[in-house]
């Protein structure tokens, strides 16, 4: 992930691996930018299924479960390409505040462990591609049991009986007027029930697994949210013993740790200061900041246990500071993959990470602005101004 000027980046990457600073100088940007074209960006997903499925079996103790569920979300974003002749004809241009077709944005869409932070997939796709669309694709990573959280762009009779056929379940935030029956429940004095909704009668069924005739029972829940408003959710949980009415806004809160993932990723991790401009680099970037992700999280995990009992007494709880995690973590990375001692790395930096905590304070609140930066201008991106430090 060379976000500085290649130049400097190789000369690090050489010094540090240990063969010499005089090698470094004799490996030139371009020999870098031709051999880069002969890996594909499938082999950092590759790398992170191994890790995935390493994570996920037979490890019961450290893999966190709601109510014996995964806890999976689904969400999509932008992030702002450089510009390329490709990279146009394969994204496309838009608008932007100035009104010039110089833009280009991608849509990424993640699968998310929202209470172990760990990236299941992960796509970055042409804007033209729709969210319903990809979460399609997401949905045959789930596991029987899994329970996805998903935002009121989402709900749909086909994404429902999708996830259903696939022996998990689902919990989607809903607007109010999704169907007649979602409009008729909320006219109601009811704060829940269990209906029957069915998918819309104008379209073509072929090649679906379902009819028009076929139902799909589930429960609708009214959520008072503190500014007055009543947020409507639909789930599959319909089992009211097992999961009280109580529980659900605590429930659809955690949905919120993917949207503090795209911070991590763009902000944190910087994904949008990509390294080439071909697609090819930029998909190499995109994937390869997800596989970084899933490791730093993995490590992170190991090390706050050790936090949490070095803290424990203190008047607030403290968790490890992700972002100065991945200063530490950069090069050490390289010591997990291609040196021997990795154990000794990982001891190494839990020691350096549990002194680079802050303190959670819960309970604070601030107020939202989405308009904030609406009608700030995207600065330029000049691919010869690199960080240098």
């Amino acid at each position: 992930m060379p976000k500085r000027t290649l130049s400097i980046e190789l000369y690090a990457f050489f010094n540090y691996i240990g063969k010499g600073i005089g090698r470094a100088v004799s490996i030139t940007t371009s020999a870098f930018t031709q051999r880069r074209k002969k890996l594909s960006p499938d082999v950092f997903e590759g790398i992170n299924q191994v890790i995935l499925e390493e994570y996920y079996t037979d490890n019961d103790e450290r893999v966190t479960l709601w109510n014996g569920h995964r806890l999976l979300s689904i969400d999509g974003s932008y992030i702002c390409l450089p510009y390329s002749e490709e990279l146009k004809n394969i994204y496309g241009t838009h608008n932007n505040q100035n009104k010039t077709e110089d833009v280009i944005l991608g849509r990424v869409s993640v699968l998310y462990d929202v209470l172990n932070n760990i990236v299941l997939e992960g796509f970055l796709l042409p804007k033209t591609n729709g969210e319903i669309t990809i979460a399609h694709e997401h949905i045959k990573q789930l596991y029987v049991n899994d329970l996805v959280i998903l935002d009121r762009g989402y709900p749909s009779f086909a994404l429902a009986y999708e996830i259903l056929e696939k022996g998990s379940n689902f919990l989607f935030r809903c607007k109010h007027e999704y169907n007649n029956v979602t409009e008729q429940f909320m006219a109601s004095d009811k704060q829940e029930d269990i209906v029957e909704i069915k998918s819309k009668q104008k379209q073509s069924f072929k090649g679906k697994t379902y009819t028009k005739d076929s139902t799909i029972q589930v429960r609708l829940i009214k959520i008072p949210l503190d500014n007055g408003e009543i947020e409507l959710l639909m789930t599959s949980l319909i089992d009211r013993e097992k999961y009280p009415c109580e529980y659900f806004k605590e429930l659809y809160s955690k949905r919120w740790g993917i949207e503090t993932y795209y911070d991590r990723l763009k902000n944190i991790l910087n994904l949008e200061n990509f390294s080439g401009l071909t697609n090819q680099a930029i998909l190499q970037d995109f994937q390869c900041a997800l596989f970084i992700s899933n490791v730093q999280s993995l490590i992170l995990e190991e090390a706050q246990q050790s936090a949490d009992k070095k803290y424990g007494k203190r008047k607030y709880e403290y968790k490890i500071n992700s972002s100065v995690s991945l200063g530490f973590l950069k090069y050490r990375i390289l010591d997990l993959f291609i040196k021997k001692g990795a154990k000794a790395t990982l001891e190494e930096l839990e020691k350096i990470l549990i002194e680079q905590v802050v303190p959670v304070r819960k309970g604070r609140k601030f107020k939202r602005e989405p308009d904030k930066y609406r009608q700030r201008t995207k600065p330029p991106m000049f691919h010869n101004r690199k960080k240098l430090i």
